[in-house]
């Protein structure tokens, strides 16, 4: 469940400029993974980064990519994986900070947002990952997660994010939260309303995040 909780949110961080170095982060989703902190390459830990001296003032409007998710978990149906999704968006959309409106498209003064929830890490053996771009996730389940295998992954879900300048594509912030869910295991009978519940918290932080390096 924390697994959105940080990312989400989170780490509102994208780079996606492929011609960076460092290596991928073990999903994919990140480039110039070396760049990040301490946390890299290790279990259950958080990196991060956010670049020297930059000025997040003259930000003023912000473009969310629609959310990526990567699963090598077996058995995980396209409606979860879409659930996920959608609590991530609307998380994120909801929590914009006062100042900051929502843009459609790039230019200056306006930051770019890529985020992914994933359950890929490095040394955990897995089917082969399917990546998927939610345009448009609804949410469709209710109820419990009803299922031990279910409440697993979702208790293993990492988040991974960037925030890139959207006129050069300059990554200003990452972040890679390990293992997330881990820190507050679901079960079976964890209802998705909880869910949604620690994806508003990872988004939170996430802008609390934002802000911190802003000078707010």
């Amino acid at each position: 469940m924390q697994f959105i909780g940080a990312i989400i949110m989170a780490g509102l961080s994208l780079a996606v400029s492929s011609c960076s170095t460092g290596g991928r982060s073990p999903s994919g989703f990140l480039a110039n993974y070396a760049q990040l902190d301490a946390g890299y390459g290790t279990a259950d830990a958080v990196a991060s980064y956010v670049k020297p001296g930059v000025d997040l003032t003259k930000y003023d409007s912000v473009i969310f990519e629609p959310v990526t998710t990567v699963v090598a978990a077996p058995g995980i149906s396209p409606q979860v994986k879409d659930q996920l999704a959608a609590y991530l968006s609307e998380s994120l959309r909801s929590q914009v900070p006062a100042g900051i409106k929502l843009a459609s498209s790039p230019g200056p003064g306006t930051l770019r947002v890529r985020t992914a929830l994933t359950d890929v890490i490095e040394g955990q053996k897995g089917g082969k990952a399917v990546t998927t771009i939610h345009g448009n996730p609804r949410t469709s389940l209710s109820g419990s997660l009803g299922s031990d295998s279910l409440a697993s992954f979702i208790s293993s879900v990492s988040f991974e994010g960037e925030i890139l300048d959207s006129t050069t594509g300059e990554r200003l912030s990452a972040l890679s939260d390990h293992r997330l869910g881990a820190k507050r295991p679901a079960t079976a009978t964890t209802s998705w309303a909880a869910v949604r519940s620690a994806s508003n918290q990872g988004a939170a932080r996430l802008w609390q995040r934002y802000l911190s390096a802003r000078g707010n």
